[in-house]
């Protein structure tokens, strides 16, 4: 069995990786690899099919192969995260290449498995920023949306398979390598990573990082590599190869490595592959380069720089804090997008979506045959409800507003993306001075306090026999359903939920497909929204009782928390507009018991009045 390396993270020097025979260097790894195969039950490989990756699949399935040999099968399991907002190019990229490793792994008699894994719906990166629960993650700013994308949908994953195979009995592979980055080099030293020791972490699964010494170099040499190169057969990487230069990145495979000394460096230049939306860098270059090949990848290209552009910009931003504290004030931030921006967002996406749909309908009317769209659906009707959710828990935007976008958008309706030069001004309205300073508060003087139980007054004047009632509203008994917390407080009851979800079982025809059943629903709320004078909490609450939000046992003390918010959202309304910093700041309850550091100029006069 392994020790724990962790203290004792990995020497290395660049001239330890250069051989003269890369077949040597490759078998090195296999060995690597072997080692931990043989000390766990259940080896996994994170693998996104992008250049690093593919390599550290290719040398584990030759390990397996190896150990099959002498009699040890081995338990290989490849996970891949999807984040659903993929480069559409990516996700075919995936797809395609695991199906041939697992063909491979058949043929070649290995117990190999694909797992595929997406973020919680919630987490989705267009239904969190759309919804208003998040901003887009920018340079300089945190990485959350790594987090909530990749990284917690993996360790579900691992957590599950440790529960199954026990600690210590699971072996993870990755393909992070010193040489990316001098920042993933001294990420990977303080973890203690290692490409010939696994290191125990603190999850109780092993992590072993078979290429971390490679070079770029050596990793496109082995997916260019023949037989005899690389030591062994293993996959065909033409698609690989072919993704990385249709992003324009080169895939050369650099034979003179070796002869041109310890200190040089590979010539090819790392490409990116990954989300079509990524703002964590400054210009997509690798998106932009494969508009030549897949120019209806334009709206998702176009998309991505709207967002950027429009990300500092202060009209975009909600000032407002999402609670309200214990004496009905709001705080006054730069906070998520504002009702109008996101709005904007939801019809651009829900454009693209409907036109995408309008092609695969024409193209399929004039072949003769089904036309599958070209990329996959921006949002599904599950993400789109999680953001009429998150609009009426939140309480910006007006009732019933998102109800009319989407019936828009059934009639035919369909919102241009901005142009170059609508970008280029949207961009140069951004104002970074004004992000993250708190302004001052709303003081709301609602006579009432945080209600301590989540309360649907609908339910109390429905009798529970009524052809009215929802079956949430039962028990089995045929008595009130009614939920009772840990303190004591009494609930009205949800449908429960490992998470916030939406699930549309109840509005699906007999095969599973959301017909008639869900357009009748659609179009009740629109009448019952229509006028827009319905509440928030009146919207939130027709979700829940239809079973259509569900979320963990206990999530009712939150939801009252909700409800409060938007009772104090709904009495500021009441004495003035809160939709844009202007008329917060000219608003009758606002005040600022400390001078901000940055205000617009033709306010400061009036934020000095209230400081004093």
């Amino acid at each position: 069995m392994f020790t724990n390396t962790q203290s004792q993270p990995a020497v290395w020097s660049p001239a330890n990786t250069i051989t003269s025979d890369f077949a040597t260097h490759c078998q090195d790894a296999v060995d690597a690899i072997k080692r931990l195969m043989v000390a766990v039950e259940v080896t996994t490989i994170s693998a996104s099919y992008g250049k690093d990756s593919s390599v550290v699949l290719a040398l584990a399935l030759e390990a397996a192969r190896q150990l099959l040999q002498i009699g040890k099968r081995i338990t290989l399991r490849i996970i891949t995260s999807d984040t659903q907002v993929e480069n559409p190019s990516q996700t075919r990229l995936a797809v395609k290449m695991s199906a041939r490793a697992i063909a491979f792994a058949q043929e070649q008699g290995l117990d190999v498995e694909q797992i595929w894994v997406t973020p919680s719906p919630l987490d989705h990166y267009l239904v969190a920023m759309l919804g208003g629960r998040s901003v887009a993650s920018v340079p300089g700013g945190d990485a959350a949306c790594s987090v909530n994308l990749k990284v917690r949908p993996l360790e579900k994953v691992r957590k599950r398979l440790i529960k199954e195979y026990g600690a210590g009995k699971v072996g993870n592979l990755i393909g992070t390598r010193f040489d990316e980055s001098t920042t993933r080099a001294t990420n990977m030293t303080s973890r203690g990573e290692s490409a010939t020791r696994a290191i125990l972490q603190s999850t109780g699964a092993w992590l072993l990082s078979p290429i971390a010494h490679w070079t770029e170099g050596d990793v496109w040499r082995f997916l260019n590599g023949s037989a005899r190169q690389v030591g062994f057969d293993t996959l065909d990487h033409t698609p690989v190869l072919a993704h990385y230069e249709t992003m324009q990145e080169a895939t050369c495979n650099v034979l003179s490595l070796a002869e041109a000394g310890p200190k040089s460096k590979s010539p090819c230049k790392g490409g990116r592959g990954g989300c079509f939306v990524c703002q964590k860098v400054a210009d997509d270059h690798s998106m932009t380069h494969m508009l030549g090949s897949f120019p209806h990848y334009e709206p998702l290209a176009r998309l991505s720089r709207v967002i950027r552009a429009g990300h500092w910009v202060p009209e975009n931003r909600s000032f407002l804090s999402k609670t309200a504290d214990d004496q009905n004030r709001i705080r006054i931030f730069s906070n998520a997008y504002s009702p109008e921006w996101t709005a904007n967002l939801l019809k651009w996406v829900m454009s693209i979506d409907a036109n995408e749909d309008d092609y695969a309908r024409a193209r399929s009317a004039r072949t003769g045959r089904k036309v599958e769209r070209r990329f996959p659906r921006l949002l599904t009707e599950e993400h789109e409800i999680l953001i009429m959710f998150l609009w009426s828990r939140y309480g910006v935007q007006t009732p019933g507003r998102f109800i009319r976008i989407r019936e828009a958008i059934a009639q035919g309706k369909r919102w241009a993306l901005p142009s170059d030069d609508e970008i280029e001004v949207m961009a140069a309205k951004g104002n970074r001075k004004l992000m993250g300073k708190t302004l001052g508060y709303l003081h709301s003087d609602i006579p009432v306090q945080a209600p301590t139980a989540y309360r649907d007054s609908w339910r109390d004047m429905i009798d529970i026999d009524s052809a009215c009632a929802t079956d949430l509203m039962r028990t089995a008994s045929g008595e009130r359903a009614m939920y009772r917390s840990g303190t004591g407080s009494v609930h009205d009851s949800i449908e429960e939920a490992d998470a916030i979800e939406c699930n549309l079982d109840s509005v699906r025809e007999a095969d599973g497909s959301l017909g008639m059943a869900y357009e009748d629903m659609l179009w009740w709320m629109e009448i019952e929204f229509a006028d827009g004078n319905r509440s928030h909490n009146d919207e939130m609450n027709f979700l829940i009782r239809q079973g259509l939000i569900r979320a963990r046992k206990g999530y009712q003390s939150t939801l009252a928390g909700y409800q409060h918010y938007n009772l104090v959202l709904r009495n500021l309304n009441g004495q003035g507009p809160i939709d844009t910093l202007e008329s917060i700041l000219e608003h009758p309850a606002f005040a600022t018991p400390v001078q901000p550091t940055w205000v617009p100029e033709q306010h400061k006069q009036q934020l000095e009045m209230f400081s004093a």
